[in-house]
């Protein structure tokens, strides 16, 4: 009896268990099985609704400011998402392919199942960080930071930083007292202009606004005061792009130094009279075509008139610049707007109001998920070095399952995020 009892303390109820892996507490392989899969639902469950708040989020924004997605959305590279997409769908084979090959003890082909998860997990890693990087040197980032360099259609923008490279302008933006720039509570201090003089019809005679920008190079003098050093005046200007550039598909070339005024109401913040709507500003932005980013040693300075009023013709009955040429139409067709063509002109001007909203969402579900893949590749490292040892067999092959439903879960909140995000405008 004693001899049965030590022999039964010794093997801790393994001996027909098949593998040194399962727990003395189940009664057979399948009830540890059986134990673990009802633990990773849970599991997974309490996963799904942690994501469903992110979700009702996302919901509660797009009804209330459905703008802003129709807008920012364009910033998202389709391309990656739909590589990240077909990464994760692949994976998910090898995955479940993984459990079938440790359920028929196939061991070569359980280590390259698991190698091959890993594999594409990485992937989809180092293409998210491909995203996030470029996104964090236009500054389209989340909250107060989000400053961009560029809109969706790829213009230069007025920022509050004044650091993007290959352009620089006027605004000047007040500072936090460790120097960096305030972006919570700073405004622009300089360089933003009055709507009235900006060029609302830069293809009609008569109604130019007239500027002269010059670019200063400037150093700090004994009391640390900026001092000219030198300045040169910028004669060329950036041509306007709109509906004309979208249809014909062809953009004309600057002359580079140039520059434009653009309006950012983030940065020139409109200006409030009383018993007046609130009236626009904007700024000057030189673009000077290159990768270069321009420090504060050098300046924009812009001096503008307000536009001239228009000159009326002599006869009151004639129509102002208006003139006949032989063989041109005398009435031409009104072009309507394509829902594609909308959807251009408007990526290529400023952001709407809120639209750091939809990148602080945007990095909270995608953030959030790239933490649960570097989680997953962790887990498929350790399964791999067990896979190897031959810890896995037809007996005991749980870990590799469990793993495989959470890459599952993991897979497919990804196939949510990536219409919702890239793709939905």
């Amino acid at each position: 009896m004693s001899d049965a009892h030590d022999a039964h303390d010794d093997d801790h109820g393994h001996v027909d268990h098949g593998s040194p892996f399962i727990q003395h507490h189940y009664d057979d392989a399948q009830h540890q099985f059986d134990s673990g899969k009802l633990g990773i639902w849970l599991f997974l469950a309490q996963e799904v609704l942690f994501f469903s708040a992110l979700f009702v989020a996302y919901i509660l924004y797009r009804v209330h400011h459905p703008e802003i997605y129709s807008y920012a959305h364009k910033w998202l590279d389709v391309k990656m998402g739909a590589i990240n997409t077909a990464v994760l769908i692949f994976s998910s084979l090898t995955a479940a392919w993984a459990v079938r090959a440790a359920q028929l003890n196939q061991r070569k082909l359980l280590i390259a199942c698991l190698g091959a998860t890993i594999a594409c997990a990485c992937t989809f890693l180092v293409v998210k960080y491909m995203e996030y990087s470029h996104k964090v040197h236009e500054h389209i980032l989340f909250g107060r930071y989000f400053d961009p360099c560029v809109s969706p259609g790829g213009s230069e923008l007025l920022t509050k930083h004044n650091d993007c490279k290959g352009t620089k302008t006027t605004v000047e933006w007040s500072l936090a007292q460790d120097g960096n720039i305030d972006l919570l509570n700073g405004k622009a201090t300089g360089g933003c202009m009055e709507i009235s003089k900006f060029d609302q019809e830069p293809h009609e005679p008569g109604v130019q606004v007239e500027c002269k920008v010059f670019e200063l190079k400037r150093t700090r003098n004994a009391k640390g005061e900026w001092a000219e050093a030198s300045r040169r005046e910028i004669t060329n200007r950036c041509p306007e792009e709109g509906l004309a550039e979208i249809e014909s598909g062809k953009k004309e070339t600057p002359k580079f130094p140039c520059w434009r005024p653009a309006i950012q109401p983030a940065v020139c913040v409109p200006v409030t009279v009383a018993n007046k709507p609130p009236s626009m500003q904007f700024g000057v932005m030189v673009e000077y075509g290159d990768e270069v980013e321009r420090g504060e040693d050098m300046a924009i300075e812009a001096k503008c008139d307000a536009a001239k009023p228009e000159v009326q013709p002599a006869d009151i009955f004639a129509t102002p610049h208006e003139t006949e040429k032989l063989g041109e139409k005398a009435i031409h067709p009104i072009h309507q707007l394509t829902v594609h063509e909308e959807h251009e002109l408007e990526s290529l001007g400023p952001p709407p109001e809120h639209t750091n909203m939809f990148l602080t969402i945007y990095f909270a579900m995608t953030g959030l998920h790239g933490i649960h893949v570097l989680f997953g590749v962790f887990v498929f490292i350790w399964l791999l070095i067990r896979a190897v040892k031959g810890q896995f067999n037809d007996r005991y092959f749980g870990p590799i399952d469990f793993a495989a439903l959470y890459w599952h879960i993991v897979d497919l909140i990804w196939i949510f995020l990536f219409p919702l995000l890239y793709l939905i405008h």
